[in-house]
């Protein structure tokens, strides 16, 4: 017994060291080090600042062994020096600075090679830094200057030969040169980007001004918006170009004329519009199609499948959630198709999509769920898949196999027996030949004759009475009007949207559609007739607790109403799905409205 507590009390000990090697090893990687240059791209002869900084918490820094440096000239080995402590929840954070001057020498492309730096009796390095030298002799002519324009804007585009469906970055960049500032600026509305989907990405909070040399012209470079666009069509299409319209004026002649982008005070301010130039892109075809079912995936994505509710009985409905994430045009993701098994009734499917804008590009999932009800009881199995998406970065199609799902189905325990029970008869027997009737003396009152043109005039006067109340209000009260005629004009554009698309005009007869559903809703509600977007229609149905599953159909229509301009593909059965899908959705709502 002895020995077991000398052993556990030895393992405490253990425990504790173990402990605060973990806590000291944390404490060690709790900071970062990081290297940064004044500009990446200079003349000859200019000096380039180059800061080393170590932010976090630490204890114990040492002077940074300094590399050579290819095409520079250090100026002194001996360091300039700052530091910054902050109070934050009881933790002191330290920010320490060694700041170094470098004279650029030949012109090149070159690197700032990692710099070794020891922390806390640790050794770590910095990642090394891209930075081009321009030769001023060679810079641009004083005819050349003129030329060139004071500020301007491009569209640059991440790829000009993409395949169809792929994801391309568009950035909207304003270049200005030194001595101009720029104190605003708007985007002016209306660019379309023909034959492209386009969703505009999260944009930081201030553009971050870089500096850079143009035809030997140094310019700051803005970085104003971004949107991945993804094609729709191939062949040679061209990009319209994006106007803004800027505040520009003479740089101020006190301190660092770029430090005061937008803000700061100077003189000659003026109003500018702006546009980039036409931008051609050369959308190729995707390759043939391999022998699985092809989603219209462009991208890079993970595809699963799961069976949310594996046992249930005769009458319950059941869900299989197909989830496809990843990074893409998931926007424009079509629906897999499955072969389900005899035995099941397939209803509608939901649609549900989480969209992430962040970091240059669109990623997210898309969600497809199948409601089916099986009839009978037994087991079954939905069959194994094969669905393929097209990778640009391997420039092939990628397939991915989704395994057989199982699920069981029992009996309804509560279902009624439909068939009369064993040993009985479903006749009756005959009693007698003659029925013998005692004749009795009727009063007046007992004639049905008497009641009916009694009360016959009473309900004349009833509904006249009804008729005139209700044509009153219709022509005064516009709510209760829209509310009653709600019905009927859904239905004449569902026949409108119906009637577009046998002529071949798909994309006025999902507008047909849109109307009739938001028109529905708008009227029922008392809502505005026009200027709603989805959203408010979803939480206006919401706010009537109005079945989720029929909300989230309603999403699902809109969206797809609202996205058909990008999709010129779709058929007139197509259509016919979603007319229906609408036709059932208003048959729900006027019960819960």
């Amino acid at each position: 017994m002895r020995k077991t507590g000398k052993t556990s009390f030895l393992s405490f000990l253990f425990l504790l060291a173990a402990l605060g090697f973990y806590s000291n090893t944390f404490a060690q990687a709790s900071f970062s080090v990081e290297a940064t240059v004044s500009e990446n791209t200079i003349f000859t002869g200019e000096r380039l600042q180059l800061n080393v900084t170590i932010s976090g918490d630490f204890s114990e820094v040492q002077r940074p062994n300094l590399p050579d440096f290819p095409g520079f000239e250090l100026l002194s080995k001996t360091p300039s020096t700052s530091r910054n402590v902050s109070y934050s929840n009881g933790v002191t954070r330290s920010s320490y600075t060694y700041s170094y001057t470098l004279v650029a020498q030949d012109k090149g492309k070159y690197k700032i090679p990692a710099i070794p730096i020891g922390v806390d009796g640790k050794q770590f390095k910095t990642d090394p830094i891209d930075v081009t030298i321009t030769d001023r002799n060679e810079a641009a002519t004083d005819e050349t200057a003129d030329n060139q324009p004071d500020i301007y804007l491009r569209l640059n585009i991440s790829d000009t030969r993409p395949v169809l469906g792929q994801q391309l970055l568009a950035k909207v960049v304003l270049y200005f040169k030194e001595g101009l500032e720029v104190s605003s600026y708007q985007p002016i509305p209306g660019w379309k980007a023909e034959g492209f989907w386009k969703e505009e990405l999260e944009n930081g909070e201030r553009p971050q001004v870089q500096s850079t040399i143009i035809n030997g012209l140094r310019y700051r470079a803005a970085p104003l918006l971004q949107f991945a666009l993804f094609p729709t069509k191939t062949g040679k299409l061209t990009i319209s170009p994006y106007e803004i319209r800027v505040s520009v004026r003479s740089a101020s002649q006190r301190g660092d004329p770029f430090s005061s982008f937008f803000g700061g005070f100077g003189t000659n301010q003026r109003q500018l519009e702006l546009e980039t130039e036409p931008v051609s892109v050369n959308v190729s075809s995707l390759p043939e199609k391999p022998d699985a079912n092809y989603i219209g995936a462009v991208g890079t994505f993970r595809i699963d499948r799961d069976i949310k509710t594996a046992d249930a009985t005769v009458g319950e409905s059941i869900e299989i959630e197909t989830t496809i994430s990843g990074t893409g045009n998931i926007t424009l993701i079509s629906k897999p198709e499955y072969n389900f098994p005899d035995g099941l009734e397939v209803y509608q499917p939901q649609e549900n999509s989480s969209i992430n804008r962040k970091n240059q590009q669109i990623s997210g999932n898309k969600t497809y769920t199948d409601v089916v009800i099986a009839r009978k009881p037994g087991s079954f199995t939905i069959p194994e898949t094969t669905l393929a998406y097209f990778s640009p970065n391997a420039n092939k199609y990628i397939t991915e196999t989704l395994p057989a799902k199982t699920f069981s189905v029992a009996p309804n325990p509560n279902a009624v027996a439909g068939r009369d029970q064993p040993g009985t008869l479903s006749v009756q027997p005959v009693t007698g030949l003659a029925n013998w009737v005692t004749q009795q003396e009727n009063v007046l009152w007992g004639y049905w004759w008497f009641w009916a043109g009694l009360i016959t005039p009473m309900v004349a006067l009833a509904v006249a009475y009804w008729q005139k109340t209700y044509h009153e209000k219709m022509n005064t009260d516009r709510n209760f009007s829209r509310s009653k005629k709600a019905a009927t004009l859904a239905k004449e554009r569902l026949e409108q949207a119906l009637e577009h698309s046998k002529n071949g005009h798909i994309k006025e007869a999902y507008n047909a559609l849109q109307k009739a559903l938001t028109g529905f809703i708008g009227d029922r509600l008392g809502l505005p007739e026009a200027g709603l977007s989805i959203e408010q229609y979803v939480a206006a149905l919401e706010e009537q607790q109005v079945n989720g599953d029929l909300v989230k159909n309603v999403r699902m229509l809109l969206n797809k109403c609202a996205t058909i301009n990008y999709a010129p593909n779709a058929s007139h059965d197509y259509l016919k799905s979603h007319v229906g899908l609408a036709q059932s959705i208003i048959e729900k709502l006027k019960k819960e409205l």
